[in-house]
């Protein structure tokens, strides 16, 4: 099994245990996943604990470092389970902290949000972060959740988030923690961009006519990510740019037959693709001629960053962490959410404008290596998690 470790600060590597409650791919796994990969190894040593283990990024974790399976896997990424049984993970995690013994837990995630803090204070670890990676509506759902969370935060050093916009809600929505907030934006790889044959090669292999102006959506379909108001959008765009084709990439979470029937009531099968979840996104990016991003909220979208890493204009909504990293009127265009007449003319604009379009997305592709790139995510974590082992114990 390998181990991230080798002598670092202090004559020995910083211990670092990553909490994850499962290891399914998400953006925040793939997050953590782009960190383990380039972390130094001669000032940490890394180990993953979960607890489901066998997702779908189970063995890509496992070639990097140490995954430890335990306790209950229905815990999923928040509290689905009993009190009783939350109880027995945190003193099943608590036993295992306590033999291992790290400088630092690393908690990602609601439910990992709340079980990695109190283990870790029973065990004595020196100190412990808490991710917040998205707006707080989810709580909605998960009343015990929104009883116990504030008790990860109090107990954490650090509340790590991914937006100003994320910071702001936990403010807004439990308390202000003053002095624990630390803001490390997601990090993306650069997409190279492709040869217009290479381009026209996969066109042709997806079915796309030649010339047709293709607009990308990768998003799962979960009803606050706005794909009924993207297909009324699509409707007007249609009967504008007889030739437009919209791509919608992702798995279905509750609103993707709603979707397809909408579809078909507009007329619009010739006009949008449902093509589920794909692995080659960074493909479609690259011969997609704009991104949109209907969603009515956003901590801070991976999907964007992806799409400016690949050079694309990007049509989103203005909305939590979205105008961070979308500079409207530069890299692309955001617009009030739940309103398909207003994206629907962001769409047209950038459509009949392909020079100024192409313009965005270079900017877009230069910001986001400017600031948005796995190695500053990298390095500025490290730096973190330096900082804290020099005033741990």
């Amino acid at each position: 099994m390998p181990d991230i470790a080798s002598p670092g600060i202090r004559g020995k590597p910083t211990r670092i245990v990553f909490l994850l409650p499962n290891v399914e791919s998400g953006g925040t796994e793939r997050q953590l996943l782009a960190l383990v990969r380039r972390i130094d190894r001669a000032r940490f040593s890394a180990s993953l604990f979960t607890t489901a283990g066998g997702g779908s990024l189970h063995g890509e974790f496992s070639e990097l470092l140490p995954v430890r399976v335990f306790g209950d896997p229905s815990h999923g990424r928040r509290f689905r389970t009993g009190p009783l049984e939350h109880l027995r993970t945190i003193a099943k995690l608590a036993a295992i902290l306590r033999k291992e013994r790290p400088d630092i837990l690393h908690a990602y995630l609601p439910a990992a949000n709340v079980i990695g803090p109190v283990a870790a204070r029973i065990a004595g670890v020196p100190r412990v972060i808490v991710s917040k990676r998205a707006l707080a509506n989810y709580k909605e759902s998960y009343p015990l959740l929104r009883k116990v969370e504030p008790l990860g935060n109090r107990l954490a050093d650090v509340i790590l988030v991914n937006s100003d916009a994320v910071r702001r809600d936990v403010e807004r929505t439990e308390r202000n923690w003053e002095g624990k907030f630390r803001r490390i934006y997601n990090g993306v790889a650069s997409v190279v961009p492709w040869t217009e044959e290479e381009k026209e090669a996969f066109r042709a292999r997806e079915e796309i006519p030649s010339g047709a102006g293709v607009v990308l959506c990768v998003s799962n379909f979960y009803p606050y990510k706005g794909h009924l108001e993207l297909i009324e959008a699509a409707g007007r765009v249609a009967s504008q740019v007889p030739d437009v084709v919209f791509l919608l990439v992702g798995r279905d979470a509750g609103t993707l037959e709603a979707c397809r029937s909408l579809a078909r009531e507009k007329g619009l099968d010739r006009h949008i693709r449902f093509l589920g979840g794909r692995s080659d996104v960074p493909d479609l990016i690259r011969v997609s001629d704009l991104f949109v991003h209907p969603s009515h909220e956003e901590g801070f979208s991976n999907a964007i960053l992806e799409a400016m890493a690949g050079g694309k204009a990007v049509v989103a909504c203005d909305v939590g962490g979205n105008p961070e990293a979308v500079r409207n009127g530069e890299t692309g265009v955001l617009v009030p959410p739940r309103d398909p007449g207003r994206f629907a003319e962001a769409i047209l604009g950038r459509l009949v404008d392909p020079a100024g379009t192409k313009g965005m997305g270079e900017s877009g592709r230069k910001r986001a290596g400017e600031h948005f790139s796995v190695d500053r995510m990298v390095r500025e974590t490290e730096a973190l998690y330096e900082s804290l082992a020099g005033t741990g114990g």
